[in-house]
């Protein structure tokens, strides 16, 4: 697997994730995740410095030194991070302060009180009654933030599986990707992949 490089230069590699591959690690169909693959293309080790879910595509920031770890996560902890979403419902411009803590029990993340604090913005770039377009802007960085408070506000993503009961079967993953990191004065930006647009153009929505 040969992965879309965004950026390189400086000691900082910026991939174009797709979705279905862990950002680090291996999962039962595939021997390794990004970072795997990223290291075998380069012939060189790297290192994530910031994870996306298996399913959440775009941009991906990994260094050449280990070195540069801890900055760029010092770095990354004030940094703008615009993902897009395509959500059941109108979706109408928010910004939710929601704490989230993980239920064993329901073996997912839920808002609950005494949970990790976690904040999310969103503005809404196309809608109408049935789904939305939506620009999520997270302000803090919790596992699933911005699935879960979307879903909270009774507009889960589309292909969402863990966070909408029953699952929605319309995508076959949850409709979220990562489009822009703006960090330091640079951006770091990934095109919206095709399988959410045309999942955007069936549904009737402007894509960007």
């Amino acid at each position: 697997m040969r992965l879309p490089i965004l950026h390189d230069a400086e000691g900082v590699v910026v991939v174009d994730k797709p979705p279905g591959l862990e950002a680090t690690g291996r999962t039962r169909d595939d021997p390794g995740g990004v970072e795997h693959h990223l290291a075998t293309q380069l012939r060189r080790r790297v290192w994530a410095v910031h994870q996306l879910d298996r399913d959440t595509s775009g941009a991906l920031i990994f260094v050449r030194k280990k070195a540069l770890v801890a900055p760029w996560q010092a770095r990354l902890a004030g940094a703008t991070k615009r993902y897009l979403a395509i959500a059941h419902g109108r979706v109408e411009a928010a910004i939710v302060d929601a704490p989230l803590a993980y239920d064993l029990a329901l073996r997912r993340w839920v808002i609950r009180e005494g949970g990790k604090p976690a904040v999310t913005e969103w503005s809404t770039l196309d809608a109408h009654d049935d789904a939305s377009l939506v620009e999520a802007r997270p302000r803090t960085g919790r596992t699933h933030q911005v699935r879960v408070h979307l879903a909270s506000r009774g507009h889960p993503l589309f292909g969402e599986s863990r966070h909408r009961d029953p699952p929605c079967d319309a995508h076959p993953r949850h409709a979220l990707h990562l489009w822009r990191i703006e960090v330091g004065g640079q951006a770091f930006a990934s095109a919206l992949p095709q399988d959410l647009r045309r999942l955007a153009v069936r549904l009737g929505l402007r894509a960007p």
